[in-house]
């Protein structure tokens, strides 16, 4: 009589706890979301993703309470899901507004570029657009089905645990996050509820001080090591120095609000004004950012021989300057170099020339920390006559450096208003520079962020125009569209300004440090190759001879396909929304979004991989510690260690034994498992085991109540039971058993007796 009434407790019990887990997997998840509250604006992603993961889990919930089988249950979910994302991504593309189309395809392969657009250009917390939305209610989405496929499907609602703990990693990884402690507390404690429901069994002492330890230690981790310096757009972690990536531009404004400033390098120059270091050139121009031209390096193209400046007649008066570096804390893929550089000493054949768009220098696989080398240079320094002269020289084929589609007309108009008495394109280039540093314009770090137009963009340039306050990269990028709506080529530089001088005479010598950090835009002439401007208000110096001329060119362009005309303010025909979608730059965006995104795969995938392994072997390093410890036990307590060794592993494997059984009520349990395994599987030695099983029983008896300590090979036997319970178990239930042991949190172990 007894069997059946703990037969229908058991599925009371089954049966009740049910949706409590249900609901416990799912404030877990939503929980754990809730803690990148600091890489996102507003609430209104937070409520999409956790609606979605309720969706999911309520309808495959609500088929098993209806006696559906848990696959069945798991498909529903997805269909529900899906439905649901697709309700609050597709843009009107779907039928019925939640069945997928090709349009809806479409429209998530575009969200998902303007997503990876939005997160490379933003520093957190980032605004939430249609593109960012769909990525998060995408990913909810995926990690839901994960986590009820193990839930119902796998039966190891502990094993859910592993998708919060990454979620809850991420903010550590992201430069300008705040880990937010209440919401990680929040998600632990509701594991640890979730590990008790599912289990039915309270945790052990042991694992509610290590659950405590564990949130001790991942607090000391994130507060004491420099996590947020990995950069997971460059993998390099920045500690207190500097770190840029492969578009430095991107986190530029950081950079240079980082507080106090960091010295990165220093360098003595035969310029007594000091000089421009350039780090990387900005070529590929979106509508949303600058990125630099997607070359492939060519390992071969080493610096002992560097190709000569772009454009540069050989009659144009040029100077030489020689600049020796050394750098600190500065790590990057490029090298800062005067330019053009000539010849460049000090460095090995690791670093390779970028010439693409001018001569940088770059290395995939180095960085410049502690670097000391030394550059010879020879920029242009032209007589006004020779800029004269090369004002009817035909262009060369420039069309990279033009393309720029979209732009607002307000933007386009200011440009020609500004150039309106200009007598030639040299000297429209020279009126821009003025009218930015000599009107109204201010300089602000502030500014931008404070009314949301801190980037490089259209969007951005449109409304720096208007507020006129911004800091070197609104400059430098306005200056350089409103150049490309002239027909002049331009392009966006990336390096350092030439920094303050300490000492005298020989021993002057310059610090360069992060708030030197800058961007400028240098534009084309044929005769006079690449020439910098410095539009921003305050800082640099414009060159000297950077003055209007104002001489009507003597001769056009041999060939009209390759000039562009000065556009009016009708010039932009595919201004509007859609612009961005239909032009022939979009190519150049993927491009740059691909690369950010190859760039970010090792240092986030590391993160991600280390979570992930250390997810599936610390518990079982743990559980195969424990067993090694008990089986290893000396008297006086060497059967009762191996007693428990067997219970917690049958509770491992989901054997069914009564909590409350006598140890010869739970051998009979046991020995009917040692019987050839569940469901007609092979037998595995089931006679020897038994007998193991017996004399593991007779032992505990004798020690606990007869005071004979066990014999030595009582661990021996355990093991054999213990061997003998897994061969008889299916492949699902030894897998879950030594990656999720559910005997550390709640184990079932026998106590030793109280003794008088």
């Amino acid at each position: 009589m007894a069997e059946p009434r703990r037969s229908r407790r058991t599925g009371g019990e089954a049966e009740g706890a049910r949706w409590p887990v249900v609901a416990l997997v799912w404030l877990v998840l939503v929980v754990s979301l809730a803690s990148l509250s600091s890489l996102f604006l507003g609430a209104g992603w937070w409520f999409a993703g956790a609606g979605v993961s309720a969706v999911v889990l309520g309808a495959s919930g609500l088929v098993r309470s209806l006696r559906g089988s848990p696959w069945l249950a798991w498909l529903v979910g997805l269909l529900a899901g899906t439905a649901t994302a697709t309700a609050v991504v597709s843009g009107g593309t779907a039928v019925l507004g939640v069945v997928p189309t090709a349009a809806t395809l479409q429209r998530v392969r575009d969200l998902s570029d303007q997503a990876a657009l939005t997160i490379s250009d933003g520093t957190a917390p980032v605004p939430v657009d249609d593109g960012v939305l769909a990525t998060v209610v995408g990913a909810v989405l995926v990690v839901s089905l994960l986590v009820d496929l193990l839930a119902s499907v796998g039966r190891l609602p502990g094993a859910t645990g592993l998708f919060p703990a990454v979620v809850l990693a991420v903010p550590a990884f992201v430069p300008t996050a705040e880990t937010r402690w209440p919401w990680v507390v929040a998600t632990v404690l509701l594991y640890l509820l979730l590990l008790m429901v599912s289990s039915g069994r309270r945790p052990t002492p042991a694992g509610a001080v290590g659950a405590v330890a564990a949130v001790a230690v991942a607090g000391l981790v994130t507060s004491l090591v420099p996590l947020g310096g990995v950069s997971p757009l460059t993998g390099v972690a920045s500690g207190t120095g500097l770190a840029t990536g492969v578009n430095p531009i991107i986190d530029l404004g950081d950079d240079l609000r980082r507080g106090a400033p960091v010295s990165v390098l220093t360098y003595r120059s035969s310029d007594e004004q000091g000089t421009y270091l350039k780090l990387v050139d900005l070529v590929d121009f979106s509508g949303s950012s600058w990125s630099p031209a997607d070359v492939e390096l060519d390992p071969d193209a080493t610096v002992d021989v560097l190709p000569e400046a772009p454009g540069v007649d050989a009659d144009t008066t040029r100077r030489a300057v020689e600049t020796q570096v050394t750098i600190g804390v500065l790590r990057s893929p490029y090298l800062p170099v005067p330019v053009p550089p000539t010849e460049i000493t000090g460095i090995d054949d690791g670093w390779s020339v970028v010439d693409e768009s001018g001569v940088t220098v770059r290395s995939d696989d180095e960085s410049t920390q502690g670097l000391e080398y030394t550059v010879r240079s020879r920029p242009v320094d032209p007589t006004e006559d020779e800029v004269v002269a090369t004002l009817g020289d035909a262009p060369a084929d420039m069309a990279p450096y033009l393309a720029v589609d979209g732009v607002p007309a307000t933007v386009s108009e200011q440009a020609a208003a500004v150039t309106a008495d200009a007598a030639n394109p040299f000297d429209a280039a020279v009126a821009l520079q003025d009218w930015f540093r000599d009107g109204d314009f201010t300089y602000s770090e502030e500014t931008p962020v404070d009314q949301g137009y801190d980037g490089s963009g259209l969007d951005a340039v449109e409304t720096f125009l208007r507020v006129r306050s911004g800091y070197c990269v609104h400059f430098a990028s306005a200056m350089a569209v409103m150049a490309r709506t002239l027909g002049i080529p331009s392009r966006v530089a990336v390096g350092f300004l030439p920094g303050e001088s300490t000492g005298f005479a020989d021993d002057q010598e310059r610090t360069v440090s992060s708030d030197d950090l800058h961007t400028w835009p240098e534009l084309y002439f044929q005769g006079l190759g690449w020439v910098p401007f410095e539009p921003t208000v305050g800082l640099g110096r414009p060159q000297s001879f950077l003055q209007e001329t104002g001489v009507e060119p003597t001769a056009a362009p041999s060939d009209p396909a390759e000039a562009s005309p000065t556009p009016t303010a009708e010039a932009p025909a595919t201004t509007g929304p859609d612009a961005a979608s239909a032009t022939p730059s979009d190519p150049a965006r993927a491009a740059g979004s691909s690369g950010n995104a190859a760039v970010a795969v090792p240092g986030g995938l590391a993160a991600l991989l280390v979570l992930l392994v250390l997810a599936l072997v610390v518990p079982s390093g743990l559980r195969a510690g424990r067993r090694r410890r008990r089986l290893a036990a000396e008297p006086p307590d060497a059967a009762l260690r191996a007693w428990q060794e067997v219970l917690d592993t049958a509770y491992d494997l989901r054997l069914d034994v009564p909590r409350s059984a006598t140890p010869g009520a739970a051998a009979e349990v046991l020995a009917a498992h040692l019987g050839g395994g569940l469901g007609g599987r092979r037998r595995h030695g089931s006679e020897e085991s038994r007998a193991a099983l017996d004399r593991v029983v007779t032992a505990l008896t004798t020690e606990r109540f007869a005071g004979r300590p066990a014999e030595a090979d009582v661990g021996r036997d355990a093991r054999r039971v213990v061997d003998a319970l897994r061969a008889s178990s299916t492949p699902r239930r030894r897998a879950a058993a030594l990656l999720a042991p559910r005997s550390l949190w709640a184990s079932t172990g026998a106590r030793r007796p109280r003794r008088a």
